[in-house]
């Protein structure tokens, strides 16, 4: 199918092979000048390796949608080779490679929902919301008087490193963004 056949059913979230690769659709918008041919420009992100760009394509690329569809899937547990889930609806158990989960792993919680993007039945992505919510599991006390905005190092029960203000102590439940693991507050 050809770019330009798909503009009115373009929306964001469906995913297209653009060059070979795969590619789910963040954000789009057409550009018209008065001398051009209206272009179509994509911010997209790609479902291999997660980097988002933003690409120019006109009615010459070569660009097909892809059949895709989302589950949401259960986190259960992980092992050496594959991290695994389970379906809500009927139970089937699904193993998903740690390649594909990658970065997301250190944000996996048990018994929490994922959205899973599989492609020809094949999961390919596993979405982690912009927030995440975890425990306080070793931080050193606070020494005296703190005042200001001041910081100090923090594990969490997902594994993670991070700055935390001082007031925070061990058994806390901190909100954390997913993006840059900047603290967002307590819980």
């Amino acid at each position: 199918m050809s770019l330009m056949a798909i503009p009115q059913n373009l929306k964001k979230g469906i995913v297209l092979r653009i060059e070979g690769q795969p590619y789910v659709v963040l954000d789009y918008w057409v550009a018209r000048t008065a001398q051009r041919r209206a272009t179509l420009h994509v911010k997209i992100k790609d479902v291999k390796r997660g980097k988002v760009l933003e690409k120019t394509l006109d009615d010459k690329s070569n660009v097909d949608e892809i059949e895709s569809h989302l589950r949401i899937l259960q986190y259960l547990y992980s092992d050496a080779g594959a991290c695994h889930f389970m379906d809500i609806r009927n139970y089937d158990q699904i193993a998903v490679p740690r390649e594909v989960v990658g970065d997301a792993q250190k944000f996996l919680m048990e018994e929490t929902e994922y959205r899973v993007l599989f492609l020809d039945a094949e999961p390919v992505q596993v979405e982690i919301p912009p927030t995440v919510v975890s425990e306080v599991v070793d931080t050193p006390p606070t020494s005296g008087t703190t005042s200001g905005n001041t910081y100090k190092a923090a594990k969490l029960k997902c594994g993670i490193e991070m700055s935390v203000p001082h007031f925070i102590k061990v058994g806390d439940r901190v909100r954390i963004n997913t993006e840059n693991l900047e603290y967002l507050g307590k819980e």
